[in-house]
């Protein structure tokens, strides 16, 4: 079992929090004047609410020799998001968790760390909103919702890569993070449910398409969505859903075109555009009635032009407290 270790972990400080404010009345509030910060390292419910932490980690992306700078995510996103309006209803509640760091190249006991906080938040009745940081979150993202909740998990991926690689000398990477699940389960004698969507030829190797077809993970191009396809998508993902108990939603941001996902860790040129036919398929995603956690990986705010990628996954965070 993860331990939630304090030399990875610093609880939520509302101090992180701070943006306009136009009046106190429910019509006027936004985010960064209903946040409660909290520390996981305590019991308590957290039912009914949406809860954000940070992954401030970029050892994955370091090692699989991606652009450095995804460990500022975290702060980059609450900056957007403290400013966004109160949409949601009054009584849902939006919880800061804190962070959970990377130090000295430690990835491991990072991601150990990151197992437990997730466990203990999904435990404890909330629903994980995570904001990274580097790629390497899926596998510990994974392994806290399956230890939470002791069932079948399956895992959509919105991202340009498979992100299915076997590991560098018995050490993973910001690309090996469905690899360590596949190979988790199958010790575990589990089930692998995997959905890649807006994958893209040119970003993975043909070992790869071959290992994953080996293993069963449904794909759907980047090609797919914008060749009439729409109906079989979204038929796709709602049958995907009803394979598993709980469902798990990473959201690589380098899935988009880097017009408008330029602060990235690895820039996918020719990604799908955040248009009416992604909308689409995003909101299928989030109907999901089994859906159970969430998160929003590989900003990289040294190369956000205008802010644009951090306020694309900021939007996408925004219309998941409407569902």
């Amino acid at each position: 079992m993860a331990i939630l270790d304090n030399t990875y972990y610093q609880a939520g400080n509302s101090q992180n929090w701070e943006g306009r404010v136009d009046g106190t009345e429910q019509a006027f509030l936004r985010w960064h004047q209903v946040i409660e910060a909290i520390d996981l390292s305590e019991q308590q419910s957290l039912d009914g609410a949406f809860v954000i932490l940070g992954f401030c980690c970029e050892e994955g992306v370091k090692r699989n020799q991606g652009r450095i700078g995804a460990k500022e995510g975290p702060t980059a996103f609450r900056n957007v998001l403290a400013g966004l309006p109160v949409h949601f209803r009054n009584t849902v509640r939006l919880i800061d968790a804190g962070d959970v760091f990377c130090s000295n190249g430690n990835l491991e006991e990072a991601q150990d760390c990151l197992h437990a906080a997730v466990n203990g938040i999904i435990s404890m009745g909330g629903f994980p909103i995570l904001l990274g940081g580097g790629h390497e979150i899926t596998y510990p993202h994974y392994l806290g919702i399956q230890t939470a909740t002791k069932q079948s998990v399956g895992m959509i991926n919105l991202d340009a890569h498979l992100d299915i690689r076997p590991l560098v000398d018995g050490k993973g990477n910001s690309g090996t993070g469905f690899y360590q699940i596949a190979q988790h389960v199958e010790r575990e004698n589990l089930p692998f449910h995997y959905l890649a969507i807006g994958i893209q030829e040119i970003s993975n190797t043909k070992a790869l398409f071959d290992y994953a077809d080996s293993k069963g993970v449904e794909i759907i191009h980047a090609k797919d969505i914008y060749a009439e396809r729409l109906g079989e998508i979204m038929d796709q993902i709602i049958a995907f859903g009803k394979k598993v108990d709980q469902v798990y939603l990473t959201i690589d941001l380098d899935v988009f075109a880097a017009a408008y996902a330029p602060g990235v860790s690895a820039l996918a040129f020719h990604g799908i555009v955040p248009d009416h036919n992604f909308q689409l398929i995003f909101d299928t995603i989030l109907q999901l009635p089994n859906l159970r956690s969430i998160d929003v990986a590989e900003l990289n705010p040294h190369f956000d032009i205008d802010n644009r990628t951090t306020k694309l996954g900021a939007d996408l965070l925004f219309k998941v407290l409407q569902k």
